[in-house]
């Protein structure tokens, strides 16, 4: 699973105010496109390390010449850091302060020492970092399908008229819906490395199994039946043509879609089911015998 660090809301302002602020090269950065205001670099290798996410610099970047465990040789730089190490924290921080250059990238945070250090450091924008060797990247939509079992996706309630305790009549109508708490979208989130996806579920239809051999597919959760509006009318419903006792069985069906963060991806999963609900229905026919009023023999 992805690692996170979280940054306190007071670091993550003066991120912003650096940020926002007018650009200074730092870290020997001779080549001047690194700075306070707009720190990029490209490449590089992503390891994880005790449950956190680090990049290794490009060989020969200033970045890495930063990382080194001692200050470079020659009279000192006050403005030069060194014994840096560079954390990746992901979609988090992307999220608290927008986005800082070409995607799919993440932010990564330094952590130095020397005389070039302030507090924080400045964060940089990294793009097209790769695993390291032996590391092997999940491919996105392998992740998503992570996020998908992650859906809390629950069994509708099978509501009726008349209601499922009590019988039904061969040849009336019955009234179907499920409770309108189920008809509602739902996200959820899966990490692997460096790629992130969420999965989005939103109900698309309701497939009615009667039991008796007929299906009946609802496009939506269907009209609650109110005694107080004997004119209603149903797009949901369901008429026996035996008696006997039946299993009905209510499944609603979702349109799952997902995005991705770290690496390119996203679109339509197609229609998941979830999980199904289940109830038995007594079906009775009633009969009535027509007979002759008045003088007829």
């Amino acid at each position: 699973m992805r690692a996170r660090v979280v940054i306190p809301a007071t670091v993550l302002a003066m991120l912003v105010s650096v940020l926002a602020g007018p650009g200074r090269a730092w870290a020997a950065d001779t080549g001047g496109e690194n700075t306070f205001a707009n720190a990029q670099a490209s490449g590089g290798q992503l390891t994880v390390q005790a449950g956190e996410t680090h990049w290794t610099p490009p060989s020969g970047s200033s970045w890495a010449k930063a990382g080194g465990s001692d200050p470079p040789p020659g009279k000192v730089n006050p403005n030069q850091p060194y014994g840096c190490t560079y954390t990746a924290v992901g979609p988090s921080a992307t999220a608290s302060i927008g986005v800082g250059g070409a995607q799919p990238g993440q932010w990564v945070f330094p952590v130095c020492a020397g005389p070039g250090v302030i507090d924080p450091m400045p964060p940089i924008w990294v793009t097209g970092a790769q695993p390291a060797a032996g590391i092997v990247q999940v491919a996105p939509v392998v992740v998503a399908q992570q996020a998908v079992k992650q859906l809390p996706l629950a069994s509708p309630t099978i509501e009726m008229a008349p209601p499922p305790g009590r019988p039904q009549l061969v040849g009336v109508a019955t009234w179907m819906w499920v409770n309108p708490g189920a008809w509602q979208t739902f996200s959820a989130s899966a990490s692997a490395g460096t790629v992130t996806t969420t999965a989005t579920a939103t109900p698309s239809k309701v497939v009615w199994d009667m039991g008796d051999g007929d299906t009946v597919t609802c496009d939506g959760p269907g009209t609650p039946y109110s005694a107080a509006a004997p004119n209603a009318t149903t797009n949901c419903s369901y008429t026996w043509g035996q008696a006997g006792t039946f299993q009905v069985t209510a499944t609603l069906y979702w349109s799952v879609t997902w995005t991705a963060t770290g690496a390119p991806g996203g679109g339509n999963l197609g229609l998941q089911a979830g999980p199904a609900a289940q109830v038995a229905v007594t079906v009775t026919e009633s009969q009535a015998i027509n007979t002759p009023t008045g003088g007829a023999n």
